[in-house]
């Protein structure tokens, strides 16, 4: 071998012109080629030419699973067809506590007839589920209520059956919203999201028809918010209306206790042909969510209202009326 060459013949230039004398290529494939190993090792530059050669993997969007922001809101319903859900109560209506529930339902399993198939606010779901969770060690289950702070957002909810995928987004907003504009009609147009409501429920606190000295003033005020919702315009045309009462443990007789479920038949009638007699129909559904007076009761209504929520409402017909003595004779024609 040649001082300074890795070839044994004397008659090889590879180390000044880089190609060997008897043809071989690669280099080191000769017979004659003895390169020390540090002279071969190219694994400095192995993690280059890998990276290089690496298909670049497309990035991938991960969504941060809080509540929706009225931008992401107009994105999804560009993108798909949605049921907008409004919830409007006071404060500890129970509000949050429905909806925790119907998260809850869907964590063991299909429910009401659907499958879960995705959710974009998973961890806003699961924030409102996770005092009523066993490990939060309460001796009752409670869920935080939506702080006015937090302005109003949206829960995404996918679910599927036979018939497709449906996508619901559920509003939430504290309930001190919805008071303060009752008493000041001018915050009303500050309540965005229900003229873009497909359905409404004005959540009605059976706890408080309960209470002998609450229920005159609470079934007051709870009609003098649909009346201010429905004179200032905030309710679509097209929005299904409801009542949803909530807390019906709170309504299980006791031997110490006076029997109110009449009481609640007799307000809920009330309210119903109060808003008839304007044009509004107001369907009832009521519910018990998470017992916590009697849990005996256990969860009442949740398929039903959630069903109601996703039921295929019948398409407006769109037909023109016919002209009467139309100038046209083509007109004329058609009518005949």
């Amino acid at each position: 071998m040649v001082d300074g060459s890795p070839c044994r013949r004397s008659d090889c230039e590879v180390a000044r012109t880089g190609v060997c004398a008897l043809g071989s290529d690669p280099i080191d494939s000769c017979d004659e080629y003895e390169a020390e190993e540090a002279e071969l090792d190219t694994g400095e530059f192995e993690d280059e030419l890998e990276a290089e050669e690496r298909p670049v993997e497309a990035k991938r969007l991960l969504h941060r699973s809080e509540m929706l922001s009225r931008s992401e809101l107009c994105s999804m319903q560009q993108a798909e067809a949605t049921t907008v859900v409004s919830l409007v109560g006071d404060v500890t209506a129970g509000k949050t506590t429905l909806i925790a529930a119907l998260y809850d339902s869907f964590c063991r399993g299909p429910f009401a007839g659907y499958s879960f198939r995705s959710s974009r606010t998973l961890i806003a779901f699961a924030r409102r589920l996770h005092k009523a969770l066993v490990r939060s060690d309460l001796a009752l289950p409670e869920t935080d209520r939506t702080s006015r702070q937090d302005g109003v957002g949206f829960l995404h909810l996918t679910v599927v059956d036979r018939s497709g995928p449906r996508h619901l987004l559920i509003a939430d907003r504290s309930g001190e919203d919805f008071q303060a504009a009752r008493n000041d009609t001018n915050l009303i147009a500050g309540l965005w999201e229900l003229p873009m409501a497909d359905r409404i429920c004005f959540i009605l606190d059976a706890g408080k028809i309960a209470n002998p000295d609450t229920r005159t003033g609470y079934k007051r005020r709870f009609k003098q918010q649909i009346w201010a919702l429905l004179n200032n315009g905030a309710v679509s045309d097209n929005a299904v209306l409801e009542i949803v009462t909530t807390k019906l443990d709170k309504l299980a007789l006791k031997p110490d206790k006076e029997p109110v479920l009449d009481q609640l038949v007799e307000f809920e009638n009330e309210v119903v042909e109060e808003f008839d007699t304007i044009g509004h129909t107001i369907g009832v559904r009521r519910v018990c969510a998470m017992p916590r007076s009697n849990f005996e009761v256990g969860r009442i209504g949740l398929q039903e209202l959630f069903q109601g929520w996703l039921s295929l409402r019948p398409l407006k017909d769109v037909t023109p009326e016919p002209s009467v003595s139309p100038a046209r004779w083509v007109d004329r024609m058609l009518s005949k």
